[in-house]
C-alpha cells in the first residue's frame, strides 16, 4: 500500500506542475535527456521495437483466453484476398476481423503471433476515455460538465481548469499542439519524451477557442489522465486494470511514464496484442457490455461515439467516418493530412487513430471490428481497408 501511495503522489506532482511554468524549465539535464530519446527514436519501427523506451508501468491483465478464427469466413473469399494484399502492400504486422460474434480472420506477418504486443500510438486515447466512463459509473467524477479543475485540484483558479472535462474529451478545450520545432527544449519534444510531462503541458499554448474550435492536443488526453487519478485515488494503470483491462478479458500491458514511479503518456503507448485492442473494439461494438456484464454504461458508449459540436467527424476521444471528410486534419498547430478516398460504406463506421495507419474500426450495423497494426504509413487511406471487407459482406 506504501508504494501504491508513493507512485500515485509521484504521478500527481506531475498534474501539479502542469500549472506553474518555471522560467527555468527545461533544465540542461532534461534537454539531454531528450535529445538522447529523439536519437535513439525507432522511427519506422516503432510500432514493434516495444521496450526501446524506459521506463514503463504495467497493466496487470486477466487469464486472457484467445479466439480462435472460425476455419472458413463468412466474408466473401475475394473481398479477403484483397484485404490481405492491401494489408501486405502496407507491411502490416497483424489484421484481424471480427464479424458477427466470431473471429473471421486473424493473420500475422514477419514472425508476429497472437501473443505479440505493440506500441499502437494514439490509439490509446480512445481507452483514457473509457476509463473516465468507469470512473464516472464509479461516481468518482461526478458530471462531464464539472469544472476538471475538481479532480486536479492545483488547477483551481486557472482559465484551463475552469474548462468542463467534457472539452477534454472533445479536444476543445482551447489547447493547441505547439509547433513541432527541432530543438529539445521546446515543449512539444518535451512532453514527447521529457521526464516532467505536467510542466510540459502547462507550456501548451491555449491557442483554440475554448468549447468551439477543434484542435486535436495530447496535452487534452494526458488532463483527462490526471483528472481519473484525482477523482479515484489510484495509479491510472490500476483503475485501468480493474475497470476495464480485467473486466474485458485482456492479457497483461503496459503503458510509458514520463519517468520512474510518474506520469503515464496517456496520450500514446499503451503496449498491448492485436487481440486486446479487438476487446477494446468489442467493448465499443457492445455498447460497453463483456458477456452479461455491462462494464461501461451504454449511454457513456452513445455519447463517446456522437459527433461533437466542433467536429462532427470527432466524439470524445475517437473518430467518426461520417460525414465523409476526404482531407481529415487535426485542427490549428498540426499540418497532417489523412485522406479517405471514398466514402465509407457504412453511415456508422468509428475508429480509433493511432498515427500511421494503427486503427481499430468498429462498424456496430455489421457487427463489424477491424484491427490493423503495422509498419507506420504516412499515406494511409482511411476508407480503403474497411470498404473492401465491407464489400464482401452479403
Amino acid at each position: 500500500m506504501r508504494k501504491v501511495i508513493t507512485l500515485l503522489i509521484a504521478s500527481l506532482a506531475s498534474a501539479a506542475s502542469a500549472q506553474a511554468p518555471s522560467l527555468a524549465w527545461p533544465s540542461a539535464e532534461q534537454v539531454e535527456l531528450v535529445e538522447q530519446r529523439r536519437a535513439d527514436f525507432p522511427v519506422q519501427t516503432l510500432v514493434k521495437d516495444i521496450d526501446w523506451y524506459q521506463p514503463q508501468e504495467a497493466v496487470r491483465g486477466g487469464n486472457a483466453v484467445k479466439f480462435r478464427p472460425v476455419e472458413e469466413s463468412s466474408i466473401r473469399p475475394e473481398a479477403i484476398r484483397k484485404t490481405l494484399r492491401l494489408a501486405e502492400t502496407e507491411k502490416s504486422y497483424a489484421l484481424l476481423i471480427w464479424k458477427d460474434g466470431k473471429l473471421q480472420l486473424e493473420k500475422y506477418w514477419d514472425s508476429f503471433s497472437p501473443e505479440s504486443r505493440y506500441e499502437t500510438a494514439s490509439m490509446a486515447k480512445t481507452v483514457v476515455a473509457l476509463a473516465v466512463g468507469t470512473a464516472v459509473a464509479a461516481g468518482h467524477i461526478k458530471s462531464v460538465d464539472d469544472p476538471i479543475s475538481d479532480y486536479i485540484p492545483t488547477m483551481r483558479g486557472t482559465a484551463r481548469g475552469s474548462r468542463p472535462v467534457r472539452a477534454f474529451l472533445e479536444m476543445a478545450s482551447g489547447m493547441q499542439t505547439p509547433p513541432f520545432a527541432s530543438a529539445s527544449d521546446g515543449p512539444y519534444w518535451q512532453y514527447s519524451f521529457g521526464n516532467d510531462l505536467g510542466a510540459a503541458v502547462a507550456h501548451w499554448p491555449d491557442g483554440c477557442v475554448p468549447l468551439q474550435e477543434f484542435c486535436y492536443a495530447n496535452g487534452n488526453t494526458a488532463m483527462l489522465g490526471w483528472a481519473i487519478e484525482g477523482a479515484t485515488g489510484m495509479r491510472y494503470a490500476d483503475w485501468l486494470s480493474r475497470s476495464i483491462w480485467q473486466p474485458i478479458g485482456a492479457g497483461d500491458a503496459s503503458l510509458w511514464l514520463d519517468r520512474m514511479d510518474g506520469s503515464p503518456r496517456y496520450s500514446c503507448c499503451l503496449i498491448a496484442s492485436a487481440q486486446d485492442w479487438l476487446r477494446i473494439g468489442l467493448l465499443l461494438l457492445n455498447s460497453g457490455r463483456v458477456g452479461t456484464d455491462q462494464v461501461l454504461p451504454q449511454h457513456w458508449v452513445k455519447q463517446m461515439l456522437a459527433p461533437s459540436p466542433a467536429n462532427p467527424n470527432y466524439g470524445w476521444q475517437i473518430w467518426r467516418g461520417s460525414p465523409h471528410n476526404p482531407g481529415r486534419t487535426y485542427g490549428r498547430g498540426i499540418s497532417a493530412v489523412v485522406t479517405a478516398a471514398e466514402s465509407f460504406a457504412r453511415d456508422d463506421v468509428y475508429f480509433l487513430d493511432g498515427s500511421a495507419g494503427q486503427r481499430v474500426y468498429i462498424v456496430p450495423s455489421e457487427q463489424l471490428v477491424i484491427v490493423r497494426i503495422g509498419t507506420p504509413s504516412y499515406t494511409w487511406d482511411d476508407s480503403a481497408l474497411p470498404n473492401m471487407i465491407l464489400a464482401g459482406i452479403e
